[in-house]
């Protein structure tokens, strides 16, 4: 009996000690993953990351594009060709709901073709609003997020770095509340951002996943934008990628029908499609 429960209680201590060394090797081969970040500081970071994007100076891809309304949605592809630092050029193919065929913009005009009006709209970049084409609030800015999958940072005073998820977590006050991002250790680039109000409401996410190294570029192949309060949200999954290679001045036109409507968004009193006559 008592060899019973003292082969037991030696037993049972060197299985404690056992667990104890598991333990404490798998939280320390966990901990090992998490970046050092005590020399770092937010501005380094945000440097590490712009240095991916500045890698990028054309870009052209195929994708299938999914647009996510209340009580609707729109899906279909797109064909994308970026040659920066500012011209993009989308054609869309058989997005459904969607009123424009082909969209240029730069850092000055844009350019909007509309194939079931055969209208061509035009104007200076700053009267474009894409809600009017695309159904969903977008800034041009986050349009270029959006299709190319990278984020830049921007720092400011009150940006605090630290840790979260395994990534570097960098948190920054601006007017419309907090940002926050998280950044991969390794590749330096943003893999989530959100922006947070003063409530404490999460009022923006974008996220960035499948990243994969295209001629030195580490690019994301899947890019979701989500407007939480809203409901809104558009995906970009890409089929296919390429970069830093020539892109004929030709892919950057507007082809449109030779009778189509030219209309400058400028003279419009109320900037609107016709969608009931779109719809009929």
């Amino acid at each position: 009996m008592n060899c019973k429960f003292g082969c037991f209680s030696i037993r049972s201590t060197f299985l404690i000690i056992l667990l104890q060394a598991f333990c404490l090797f798998f939280n320390c081969a966990a901990t090992s993953k998490i970046p050092k970040h005590s020399n770092l500081t937010p501005d380094d970071i945000q440097r590490n990351v712009s240095r991916n994007f500045r890698k990028l100076e054309t870009f052209q891809g195929r994708a299938r594009v999914i647009i996510e309304l209340p009580g609707s949605g729109n899906n279909g592809f797109s064909e994308v060709y970026i040659n920066y630092p500012d011209s993009v050029y989308v054609k869309t193919e058989a997005i459904l709901g969607i009123d424009i065929g082909a969209l240029f913009l730069d850092s000055r005009n844009f350019g909007a073709y509309a194939p079931r009006e055969n209208t061509l709209y035009y104007g200076e970049i700053e009267l474009l609003d894409l809600r009017d084409f695309l159904e969903i609030e977008l800034t041009t800015e986050e349009l270029r997020e959006v299709l190319i999958g990278l984020v830049q940072i921007s720092t400011n005073l009150t940006s605090e770095l630290g840790v979260r998820d395994g990534k570097y977590f960098i948190t920054t006050k601006v007017a419309a509340g907090d940002w926050q991002h998280w950044v991969d250790a390794e590749k330096f680039v943003v893999t989530k951002s959100q922006l947070i109000d003063d409530a404490g409401e999460v009022t923006l996410t974008k996220e960035f996943r499948r990243f994969r190294n295209k001629e030195g570029v580490h690019l994301p192949q899947l890019v979701r934008l989500t407007r939480p309060q809203a409901r809104e949200r558009i995906t970009v999954y890409y089929t296919s990628q390429k970069v830093n290679h020539r892109i004929k001045p030709k892919n950057f036109k507007l082809n449109i029908a030779d009778n189509a409507k030219k209309v400058y968004w400028g003279d419009i009193e109320q900037p609107k499609l016709d969608r009931s006559r779109l719809n009929n």
